[in-house]
């Protein structure tokens, strides 16, 4: 997997992948499972893109569908504006 040097205030270096995952959500007591894509991974986070209306500071369940079932509790620390190069784009920290 390609790799990248650590820009400025970046605390790890990023692994790139194409793997896929899937998000749990609370929205009102109900969760909800949702695909997506991660694109790269740290050991502090991932950056991921799918179709889902996150905020920043929600905490979620990233579920990695490789090599059976293992999960990350993150927190949400960007979300790509509309009409950007991100949109559709999420950062998360692990916790």
């Amino acid at each position: 997997m390609p790799s990248f040097p650590l820009p400025e205030g970046r605390r790890s270096k990023r692994v790139m992948s194409k793997r896929r995952a899937s998000l749990v959500i609370n929205l009102a007591r109900d969760q909800k499972r949702l695909p997506c894509l991660i694109f790269d991974s740290s050991k502090d986070g991932f950056r991921l893109r799918g179709t889902f209306h996150l905020r920043r500071g929600q905490v979620i369940e990233l579920i990695l569908d490789e090599d059976g079932p293992s999960s990350e509790r993150c927190s949400v620390v960007w979300v790509g504006q509309a009409g950007s190069k991100q949109e559709g784009e999420v950062g998360l920290e692990t916790v």
